[in-house]
């Protein structure tokens, strides 16, 4: 049955998981040494932001489970729960990973700030494969799907953080300080990370949608609610694809060349393919409130 709260929460926590991941994924995948300034303040939010989130969502997750509406659920009755079931500890890890990356933000010498944001940002985000569906399953199988999971996981986060920071850099670079040529150099520098993105995002996907539903695919399940959210998904995946494609081959040649009108026509495609990457957070946050079949 679909929890309204619960999708809301889920989604929330997502975007701010996927992004405190993804910016640092990203610079560090592109050679990057150090994180600015102004990328350590934004990081802190979105590590507040983060935390705030997972809190609502245990809320939610603990009145879907009760039968309960938000406002009905009481500090005792979420305690419980915490103790005697897995959100506990997902919570718990999750607030330590973003507490370490606070700490190594403003804590550490500049050369360690970026690799521990990373892997700080990237644990706190991995936990999200300990619920839901991929946290379902028991035994090997369920630990070899948790880690499929963590690696799309990881992927998203670093295709988001790459799409924020790149249209941060056109927009003036609130986002990482870069000037043109480092801009130039980072949408060029994307193409090849994007690639790798691209594959590791549909083998993960289909590994993992295949295993929820089972195979032989049950009868029916591919006419559910859950099945139609995922084709959307597929959908929407594609048109970022689509973008993306767009991008390498036609816009960021075009500003090389100095072409007129090219930086915001690439501005443009950067936020349509942000919006879908945001549409498709949306869905997973719904998906995973429902059953593969009858959903």
């Amino acid at each position: 049955m679909f929890d309204a709260d619960l999708a809301a929460a889920r989604g929330a926590s997502y975007l701010a998981l996927l992004l405190v991941a993804g910016l640092p994924l990203y610079s560090l995948a592109m050679g990057e040494r150090c994180l600015s300034g102004a990328m350590r303040r934004i990081l802190l939010g979105l590590a507040a932001a983060a935390l705030v989130t997972s809190l609502w969502w245990v809320w939610a997750s603990v009145a879907a489970m009760a039968g309960l509406p938000l406002g009905a659920v009481d500090f005792a009755t979420v305690q419980a729960v915490l103790a005697a079931t897995p959100l506990g500890m997902v919570l718990e890890t999750r607030a330590m990973a973003l507490v370490l990356l606070v700490l190594g933000l403003f804590g550490l010498p500049g050369r360690y700030r970026l690799p521990v944001a990373a892997l700080c940002g990237g644990a706190a985000l991995i936990t999200a494969s300990w619920t839901g569906h991929a946290g379902a399953g028991e035994g090997a199988t369920g630990m070899m799907r948790r880690l499929i999971d963590a690696a799309h996981l990881l992927a998203a986060a670093t295709w988001l953080g790459a799409l924020a920071a790149l249209l941060g850099g056109q927009f003036g670079g609130q986002l990482g300080g870069a000037s043109s040529d480092v801009q130039m150099r980072r949408l060029r520098g994307f193409a090849t990370i994007g690639s790798v993105i691209v594959a590791v995002l549909a083998i993960t996907g289909t590994v993992s949608a295949l295993a929820i539903l089972g195979l032989p695919v049950p009868e029916g399940a591919l006419e559910s609610g859950w099945a139609a959210l995922l084709a959307a998904k597929l959908v929407l995946f594609a048109a970022m694809l689509g973008l993306a494609a767009s991008n390498r081959w036609r816009l960021v040649p075009a500003m090389e060349a100095g072409e007129p009108g090219a930086g915001r026509r690439l501005c443009v495609s950067l936020l349509l393919e942000i919006l879908a990457g945001g549409l498709i957070v949306a869905l997973v946050a719904v998906l995973g409130t429902l059953a593969p079949a009858g959903g």
